[in-house]
Formats: C-alpha cells, sequence, structure tokens
C-alpha cells in the first residue's frame, strides 16, 4: 500500500486480520473484542476467502472451530458459518489463555468466558 509522503507499507487482508485474531485473541484484546471485530467486518469480506485462506494457512490447531463460533457468535447467517462448521469439531479447546469461568460451547467444542453469550451480537 502506498502511504502519503512514506513510502510503501506491506498490508494483509481483512480476511487474514480476522484469522490472526481468532487464532491469538490477544492480538485484538481478548476474545470480547475478536467478536467486536467480527461484527464490525459484517458484509466487508468473503466467507469463502476466508475459508481458502486457512485453509492454505495449513494451521495443526482446529481454528476453524474459533472461527466458526466468532461467526455464529457474531450474528452471521448459517450460511456462511456452515462451511467451518462442515469441517468438524474433534476436540475441545480454549479460545485464549486464562479465561476465567469457562464455559463449553458443545457445538464449536471451544471454552470462552463468562458473559461472551450474554452480549448481543448487534453491538457493533
Amino acid at each position: 500500500m502506498q502511504l502519503p509522503n512514506c513510502g510503501t507499507a506491506d498490508v494483509t487482508s481483512l480476511e487474514r486480520a480476522l484469522i490472526d485474531i481468532a487464532v491469538r485473541p490477544n492480538y485484538a484484546d481478548g476474545v470480547f473484542r475478536v467478536v467486536d471485530a467480527f461484527v464490525a467486518a459484517r458484509g466487508r469480506f468473503s466467507v469463502s476467502t476466508l475459508v481458502r485462506t486457512l485453509k492454505a494457512l495449513d494451521y495443526t490447531y482446529p481454528y476453524h472451530q474459533a472461527i466458526g463460533f466468532y461467526l455464529k457468535q457474531a450474528g452471521y447467517s448459517a450460511r456462511e458459518w456452515k462451511p467451518f462448521a462442515r469441517m468438524g469439531a474433534r476436540f475441545d479447546f480454549y479460545l485464549s489463555h486464562g479465561i476465567s469461568g469457562p464455559i463449553l460451547d458443545r457445538e464449536w467444542r471451544v471454552f470462552y468466558p463468562t458473559g461472551l453469550n450474554q452480549r448481543s451480537p448487534a453491538r457493533a
């Protein structure tokens, strides 16, 4: 990207940024803020590109479960989060380190912090 009076800077896509914060929620100041970012990103990225980018990154860890969870928490339609559900949910894991009062989402098999399920997805 060309910056005024500064030269160029490398930038990433919104899809890659969403993956990065799903993988490392602390980059976005925690799980609650990741949900906020997914809410704010609605209509501004391609779910199919998100799926392709995640597959290209070839993570061993099942981050598709976290991304599907975040999409659903952020109020996306089943059509948008189903591609991640189809990848399967074989392992239970925590969305982030140090979650207080973790609750297991049985569909996505991720532990999330208390209070997240009480938020309205239409916040942003």
